[in-house]
């Protein structure tokens, strides 16, 4: 598989890629509840859309929501049409298929870019295994469809900028894509691709081709897909709405975040974590790339080096910063670790490479034997109870740790990387049947939202004191919760003639028993996530 293989052979590659992503980011996805702050979130301004009709401006507890464009939003309304309703399932399977496709491309990217049918593969399956992506495909995201069409406009114009036949139809597609990235997220869906293309195309000194991407209708498809919802948007929300969607929530989030702030270097430290266990080879193909033979192939991946940096250092420069957020970076290191591990097994017996390549291979060996051997004892020590439930995972690490030693010293790496992959794949789908259940428990709010459901009867007033979280809201089936701030406004509210219902933290809880005139009497506790919430009434059952 060192070159281009037959189209028979790339389809089979293909099925298989499928088959494997599928499984690996459908299975058991729709089984744990939605967890806050996120998943709920979405899933409610999803239902709200459903429920109103109205599919040009998201609400939230019944307000315009300017937060983020729609089209996630009209995803999961489209996969909840076969169950009747939003569910946990359908409000994750546009992330899933996202992720899977995803693969798909950087597959077609990396075997068009390289010329190597294996770097394509290896490009998609570290993709489909970095802890990040992986995990983020099983939740409900917008940055997992957003990572899907940039890899798409990154594909479409390299396919378009290589090829003969076709250019007109993969620079329209380049386009479409950025359109879509844009409905996901706003313009960082087209800054991102279009800044990598320009870069690319004047360091190789022809930004001439951009008058072949024909910017003048490719334009025209982005208006026709952006501007119809803006301007609908527009109408439907009002001025207010159209200027936070298109400035505070974007403009205003790159120049000086109200939210997430974190230092500059915040990306250097928690991107290698979040692309374990792949981060592990990313010094050894820094120092390649600085040593005499590689600079000599720098051109040979200079379209990945590319994306790496302009998605890196954007978001190093945005002052509001989440791990998330970095999510289109994922792809181009896959890439760049898949042709560094192709350069390693065609080299292997370089002795340049007894450092580079064989070192990060067993700290892999060792982590796994050592996770094995502790995973267990840290278990014990925080969470007896749970202790039984480490066993297949500790086998598992052990025998995948002996066996990934025993490749390495004989120097075959090609099982050795197939036999990590396949270890990442069993214990992150063991961990869906053992592991999520269990945190599943603590970060759900369904179970005191069933409980308070069961109590109340329809028409009853819920309110939330002093906090709004939408699991409370998405789970008590409401379009609506009154959010109650102030003493005076809780008085007034648990004073009413009728029997009124209200979700309040603990500590909250202990501040406002102690005024007078507040009958309160707890119906249900739960703890969900970092907080502890009573579910109370200002009538006693």
């Amino acid at each position: 598989m060192n070159s281009i293989t037959s189209g028979n052979n790339t389809r089979i590659i293909v099925s298989c890629i499928i088959l494997f992503t599928a499984f690996l980011f459908l299975f058991n996805i729709g089984k744990r509840d939605l967890w806050a702050p996120d998943e709920p979130r979405y899933a409610q301004v999803s239902k709200e859309m459903r429920d109103t009709g109205n599919f040009i401006v998201p609400h939230l507890n019944s307000a315009p929501y300017p937060d983020k464009p729609p089209l996630l939003f009209w995803l999961i309304n489209l996969f909840s049409i076969p169950f009747g309703k939003i569910t946990a399932l359908s409000s994750r399977l546009p992330s899933a298929f996202a992720g899977i496709g995803s693969c798909l491309a950087l597959f077609y990217l990396g075997k068009g870019l390289y010329r190597n049918t294996r770097i394509g593969l290896m490009s998609a399956l570290i993709l489909a295994t970095s802890s990040k992506f992986l995990w983020m495909a099983h939740r409900v995201a917008f940055d997992v469809l957003l990572t899907f069409f940039v890899t798409m406009a990154i594909l479409c114009f390299y396919k378009g900028y290589r090829e003969q036949k076709n250019k007109g139809m993969y620079y329209a597609l380049f386009y479409m894509f950025m359109a879509f990235g844009v409905l996901t997220k706003g313009p960082v869906g087209f800054i991102l691709p279009f800044c990598m293309v320009l870069t690319y195309l004047i360091l190789k000194r022809d930004v001439r081709v951009l008058k072949e991407t024909r910017p003048l209708a490719g334009g025209m498809i982005f208006a026709i897909i952006v501007f119809t919802w803006v301007y609908l948007a527009s109408i439907y929300g009002g001025k207010e709405y159209t200027h936070q969607i298109l400035f505070k929530q974007n403009v205003g989030r790159f120049a000086s975040s109200f939210a997430h702030q974190r230092p500059f270097y915040y990306y250097f430290i928690n991107f290698p974590i979040n692309f374990f266990p792949w981060s592990l080879f990313i010094p050894s193909i820094a120092i390649y790339l600085f040593s005499k033979k590689g600079q000599g192939k720098i051109q040979n991946i200079l379209l990945p080096l590319v994306w790496f940096a302009v998605v890196f250092i954007f978001f190093s420069i945005v002052s509001g910063k989440r791990d998330i957020y970095v999510l289109p970076l994922y792809p181009t290191a896959a890439l760049l670790t898949a042709w560094f591990l192709n350069e390693f097994i065609e080299q292997f017996r370089d002795r340049q490479f007894k450092k580079m390549g064989y070192y990060p291979c067993y700290i892999m060996c060792g982590l796994s034997l050592a996770s094995g051997v502790l995973l267990p004892v840290a278990v014990y020590k925080v969470f007896p109870q749970y202790t039984t439930l480490t066993i297949p995972f500790t086998v598992i690490l052990l025998i995948g740790g002996i066996i990934l030693l025993r490749l390495i010293r004989y120097t075959r790496i090609i099982p050795f990387l197939f036999t990590l992959i396949f270890t990442i794949f069993i214990i992150f789908n063991l961990s869906t049947l053992k592991a999520i259940p269990v945190l599943n428990q603590y970060k759900s709010a369904k179970e005191i939202c069933d409980k308070a459901n069961s109590v109340m009867k329809p028409g009853n007033k819920l309110a939330m004191y002093n906090f709004f979280n939408a699991p409370y809201l998405f789970y008590t089936n409401r379009n609506h919760v009154e959010v109650i701030q102030g003493l005076d406004s809780l008085r007034e509210f648990l004073n009413s003639n009728e029997r009124v219902f209200l979700f309040v933290q603990e500590k909250d809880f202990k501040k406002v028993s102690k005024f007078p005139g507040m009958p309160m009497f707890v119906l249900e506790k739960d703890s969900v996530g970092h907080r502890d919430i009573l579910f109370v009434s200002n009538r006693d059952i």
